[in-house]
């Protein structure tokens, strides 16, 4: 598998866990909306990174995703931090892992 499928792959799994969960309960759409702040967080951290790519700049995007996705989660009704920071830093990390494995373009 090439770099840009892992990457894909990576960067649907927190949507797809979403979904999982919202086909389980029929309501519950709160990890669909971690997954969006998710991608947001460490999106924002890997712009403003630009070009530079290192284990310094992967590891605040994932500890900005993780934050993201757990403050959604918080505001959106979840009460139990040992359920929402693990799922928060699954989240983030799948996120993370994705623009880490990312090829990236020559300047």
């Amino acid at each position: 598998m090439n770099r840009t499928v892992i990457s894909g792959v990576l960067a649907a799994a927190p949507f797809a866990f979403g979904a999982m969960r919202y086909l389980q309960t029929g309501s519950d759409q709160r990890m669909l909306w971690m997954a969006l702040a998710a991608h947001i967080g460490a999106g924002v951290v890997m712009l403003a990174g630009g070009r530079r790519a290192g284990l310094v700049l992967a590891a605040l995007a994932l500890a900005v995703a993780t934050t993201f996705a757990a403050l959604v989660a918080y505001r959106l009704g979840a009460s139990a931090a040992l359920g929402v920071w693990p799922v928060a830093f699954v989240l983030g990390f799948c996120v993370t892992a994705s623009y880490a494995v990312r090829p990236r373009r020559a300047p």
